[in-house]
């Protein structure tokens, strides 16, 4: 469980990082596209996080409490990820 928790921060640092470098390079080269460059990034991150859980419920899960507490955690997380990353740049 903890090497998934890890796995996942790093998720969610990394995706935190494309997307503030990404916005930046977006806004000085090319604003128009900020709304597009925003909902395809939103896209990618819904998609990942959907794609690890299953994963995770796949291979790793040994009881229902385990996956319960995964889902729940990874879920926080990508809040807290949507959250951070929006605020850093507004």
């Amino acid at each position: 469980m903890i090497g998934w928790l890890a796995f996942s921060l790093f998720f969610y640092t990394v995706l935190i990082y494309v997307w503030v470098r990404g916005l930046g390079i977006v806004q000085r080269h090319k604003p128009q596209l900020m709304v597009t460059f925003y909902f395809v990034m939103a896209a990618i991150r819904f998609t990942m996080a959907l794609t690890i859980v299953a994963l995770y419920m796949i291979f790793s899960t040994h009881t229902r409490q385990e996956a319960m507490t995964f889902c729940v955690t990874f879920s926080l997380m990508y809040v807290a990820m949507v959250i951070i990353s929006i605020t850093l740049k507004h």
